[in-house]
């Protein structure tokens, strides 16, 4: 990737033609959306986009490389995220916070792909930058630092990839093998029964046992996702507290 091009691209004009091909730069990234969309990343190349769009493979290069094309669809993603969401800056930091996890959550689930080719290190478009500077708006009354809210923007959107790539691998399970959870434990039990002694492995045993009664057999639980965003948003909220308490008389 040539990052000065890349970066060219996605602050300029998606509107403009690409070479002779008379397609605009927001039609390729459409056409590689829609392929990724279809068939994740493995279905995304120059040579499909082009075909998706009828026109030479050398009309894509002829504004960037894969890797160019695959910065402006990351970021493209990211268009109008929060457009139906309350402005974030007026929800209590928790509550906003909260539709954070929700709405990449949901962006997660209506493009999976995004969960392979956002890069670690980010050039930040304008639309990855907007989204960044909505989510920080939660936290901007509160009593932290600049540090401390990139970690806690950072840790939350960690967590709800995570947790969304574990559900959307166990939806994959379930399509290839055909089995829904309580078909697969069907077949399992009877052969993992006999040897699982609870006094080997107790407490795995038992947690495992309390932990499925719970979800009825199921994998996942939406319970999961809450219980793991709930239990950070406290953690934000202890050192929220911590700040906004003064310190006792006579402590340093």
């Amino acid at each position: 990737m040539r990052l000065e091009q890349t970066l060219e691209l996605l602050w300029g004009d998606d509107s403009r033609p690409v070479g002779r091909s008379g397609s605009t730069i927001a039609d390729f990234v459409r056409a590689a959306t829609q392929l990724l969309d279809e068939g994740g990343a493995a279905a995304l190349s120059v040579r499909a986009v082009a075909e998706r769009l009828g026109v030479r493979t050398m009309a894509v290069y002829s504004f960037g490389d894969k890797d160019s094309l695959v910065a402006l669809v990351v970021d493209r993603s990211y268009q109008g995220l929060y457009s139906d969401a309350p402005a974030l800056g007026h929800l209590h930091w928790r509550a906003g916070l909260s539709q954070v996890a929700a709405t990449n959550r949901d962006l997660y689930r209506a493009h999976p792909w995004l969960l392979d080719l956002q890069p670690v290190r980010s050039l930040m478009g304008p639309w990855e930058l907007r989204k960044r500077d909505q989510e920080l708006a939660c936290l901007e009354a509160m009593p932290l630092d600049d540090v401390e809210r990139d970690h806690i923007i950072t840790q939350l959107l960690l967590l709800v990839a995570g947790v969304t790539r574990a559900q959307l691998t166990l939806l994959g399970e379930q399509e290839r093998s055909g089995l829904g959870d309580t078909e697969w434990w069907g077949t399992v039990l009877p052969a993992l029964t006999p040897v699982v002694d609870p006094v080997r492995f107790p407490r795995a045993v038992r947690v495992g046992a309390a932990a499925q009664a719970a979800r009825d057999g199921e994998f996942w639980s939406e319970a999961g996702f809450t219980f793991g965003v709930d239990r950070l948003l406290d953690g934000i909220g202890h050192l929220i507290a911590s700040r906004a308490t003064p310190p006792l008389s006579g402590t340093v």
